[in-house]
């Protein structure tokens, strides 16, 4: 990283004091969830712990994709239909629910539909996680990554206070640049350095950091397989139509990704279809 990027990154990061770390509260949830034998009472005890995460964690078991026999209305009758991975992924989605509370002008996109995305995202990933057959550790950190993979827009949102209509005419004056090119070129950084650069600082793992960094980097992301997981899993909710910011076909990938991954272009339709329809199921009762 250049030493001008570096002083960029702190005078942004100086500024930033409305990204609140990530919650304590889904952390220790987790580090309970991971033992042998869960206390789910104590479970309980600790999401409630974070009005606004128990809330967002019923409103998503509500949806259709849990297929539930009735309405829960407590975190424990949720708790009695639920196994412990599903119980993972929707405490990390309610989490970072709470990131999208305001829309972001530059990238042209409102709260909501950046977090249907960013869940969307999460939910391509287990796909390609469980076609692959890795472990449920790497899954949950394909989780966190891929639903934080944007979180760098919400910070270079609050910081630059671009408009749309910036990016749109530098977009069309260039029109062979990826976004991440047009990124650097308005902003002197582009949103997976600031979210990887963010997520270090919270010190989450450096292979999360690393996702986080290299989601647009053709040039990073076939270095790992958790990197060009989140790259692919991030192609798949914009191509299945679960994303509606100005950038949703400005970047470039790989030809060889999936061969990377070892996916046929009919595993990549078929977790193409399961994303779209998991997704819109959540997507209606968020509302």
């Amino acid at each position: 990283m250049s030493i001008g990027c570096e002083l960029l990154l702190e005078r942004i990061f100086s500024k930033v004091d409305q990204i609140p770390t990530f919650p304590k509260v889904a952390l220790k949830a987790l580090e309970l969830l991971r033992k042998e034998e869960v206390d789910y009472r104590e479970l309980e005890g600790i999401i409630k712990g974070d009005p606004g995460i128990a809330s967002n964690f019923l409103k998503i078991v509500n949806s259709a994709l849990y297929s539930l026999p009735r309405k829960v209305d407590s975190l424990s009758q949720a708790f009695m239909y639920l196994g412990v991975d599903q119980i993972k992924f929707i405490l990390l989605a309610s989490a970072v629910g709470r990131y999208f509370d305001r829309p972001m002008i530059g990238y042209g996109i409102n709260a909501k539909d950046l977090w249907i995305h960013s869940i969307a995202c999460g939910i391509a990933g287990e796909l390609i996680t469980l076609k692959l057959g890795f472990s449920q550790s790497f899954k949950e950190k394909v989780y966190f990554a891929c639903l934080l993979h944007d979180i760098g827009k919400i910070i270079l949102d609050l910081y630059t206070k671009l408009e749309v209509e910036e990016f749109k005419r530098s977009m069309k004056e260039n029109q062979d640049y990826s976004f991440m090119q047009i990124e650097w070129l308005l902003l002197g950084v582009d949103h997976g350095l600031i979210g990887s650069e963010l997520l270090r600082r919270w010190e989450f793992p450096e292979d999360i950091v690393f996702a986080i960094r290299a989601h647009h980097d053709e040039t990073l992301m076939l270095q790992r397989k958790l990197s060009a997981i989140v790259a692919l899993a991030n192609v798949v909710a914009n191509l299945v139509g679960l994303y509606s910011g100005i950038d949703s076909f400005y970047y470039y990938l790989p030809e060889d990704l999936c061969t990377f991954l070892e996916l046929s272009s009919e595993d990549l339709m078929n977790i193409s279809l399961q994303t779209l329809k998991n997704a819109l199921t959540i997507d209606k009762i968020l509302g």
